[in-house]
């Protein structure tokens, strides 16, 4: 089988100009992820899809293959990732005849994972191919848990889940396990993406669990200055 890791890196973004590129610790913050992902002992290939020459050259620079620019009208705020998956699918195909069984997505913005963390996540899943896809979570707990969650109606508080009684929950130890998706390392097979499955991943999902630690995923400055905290004091 073969294992193709794809980092989506646009160039626009709202919340950090540049986002993708912005110096973390004096690196740019796509680094991270490409170094991560040339590590793996699985990944065939790394590939930046941009829509950005200059974040071409920066993931060249460090490794990884950028051999397209992403089309504008798949490169806009609003883009799923399946579009950008089908993207790279068929260029590989067209203009490489290259073929392979499984997509690694790796967002640029979750800078802590590590090629570990990507080989597992590939091994369970090679492990397991009744799977069509798998996706890292974190454990919600306390005040991140849905049942601690709450909706403003009318000016009042009102638990945010309607059927449950908050009161039953009243310590974190009562709360049931919870999983958020974390955007680290999540895994398709190919045939899934190119289908007409309404879900991308398929209906059939398995998952992966990440510590909290290695899950930030840089939206904001102040989740940029965490993350740098975190690598500056190597905790």
């Amino acid at each position: 089988m073969k294992f193709v890791g794809l980092i989506p890196a646009r160039g626009g973004s709202k919340g950090i100009p540049d986002k993708n590129i912005r110096l973390l610790c004096g690196k740019p913050l796509i680094a991270y992820t490409i170094e991560a992902a040339l590590a793996s002992k699985i990944l065939d290939r790394v590939i930046v899809s941009t829509d950005s020459p200059q974040i071409a050259k920066i993931a060249i620079k460090y490794g990884a293959e950028a051999p397209f620019l992403r089309p504008s009208e798949i490169a806009t705020d609003d883009t799923p990732d399946r579009p950008v998956m089908e993207h790279l699918i068929h260029w590989l195909q067209q203009n490489d005849n290259y073929c392979f069984d499984y997509l690694t997505y790796l967002r640029p913005t979750t800078p802590l994972k590590t090629s570990i963390l990507i080989d597992e996540a590939l091994k369970k899943i090679v492990k397991n191919p009744s799977y069509s896809g798998l996706r890292s979570v974190t454990k919600a707990e306390g005040v991140h848990h849905p049942y601690w969650m709450y909706k403003i109606d009318s000016g009042q508080l009102q638990p945010f889940i309607d059927t449950i009684d908050v009161s039953n929950y009243y310590q974190r130890q009562l709360l049931p396990h919870c999983y958020r998706i974390n955007g680290v390392v999540d895994i398709v097979n190919v045939n899934s993406v190119l289908s007409n499955e309404k879900y991308l991943y398929g209906k059939k999902v398995t998952y992966y669990e990440i510590e909290e630690h290695f899950s930030i995923d840089i939206d904001t400055t102040f989740d940029l200055l965490l993350c740098e905290f975190i690598l500056k004091n190597s905790l």
